[in-house]
């Protein structure tokens, strides 16, 4: 019975701690250009009225980067040092990744607005591809094979309910802390304005 609640208070520690790392990789990318971001639990805020496009990818590619960094950590964790804690971690960090993936699956992009195309300009790639989708869908598969394999999970009913109750638990979480989030800070921080935007991400 600890033990259970020890996985669930890591898991949910690890949803909401990973959701704050991508906003703080927004963050950094955009101090580098010394442009003022505060990151909050679920969105980063830019503190000026407007930005260039070209500022605005590097900004979105520093939260892309942040969330491999957090996913493969935690799951390089758990390949080599097995532990309730680092099952529960790398379990709680694979919840954004299936997000995107399942908005990938459902909607054809992984993420909302154009964060995507403009993480996959910074990186040289085409912003109407799904590189980003795929690298996620590959991130998160892998975590999934990783927490299956090393604990050994049948495939039966019942962990197929239990691996889908943690996932709808997650899901809460992040819908929860976002909806409180945006709440509380978008009526003291309006939309930042993105100049020079390229006629085809406009029309996406």
């Amino acid at each position: 019975m600890k033990s259970q609640i020890r996985f669930t208070l890591v898991f949910l520690t690890a949803c909401i701690a990973s959701m704050f790392f991508h906003e703080i990789g927004h963050a950094v990318f955009g101090w580098f250009q010394g442009i003022p971001v505060l990151p909050t639990l679920a969105k980063e805020y830019i503190l000026q009225p407007q930005v260039d496009w070209h500022q605005r990818t590097w900004i979105s590619l520093g939260g892309v980067l942040a969330s491999v960094i957090v996913i493969s950590g935690s799951l390089l964790w758990y390949a080599f040092r097995s532990s309730v804690t680092s099952a529960a971690t790398l379990a709680g960090c694979l919840i954004i990744p299936g997000v995107y993936t399942l908005r990938f699956l459902l909607e054809g992009r992984g993420h909302d607005a154009t964060e995507w195309q403009e993480a996959q300009t910074a990186l040289g790639a085409s912003p109407s591809g799904h590189s980003l989708d795929l690298a996620f869908l590959v991130l998160f598969f892998a975590g999934c094979a990783s927490l299956a394999w090393f604990r050994d999970v049948s495939l039966g009913w019942r962990s197929l309910l239990k691996s889908a109750s943690l996932a709808l638990l997650g899901l809460a979480i992040i819908i929860i802390v976002q909806v409180g989030n945006n709440t509380v800070f978008d009526k003291h921080f309006p939309n930042t304005r993105t100049l020079n935007v390229p006629a085809e991400i406009k029309s996406e």
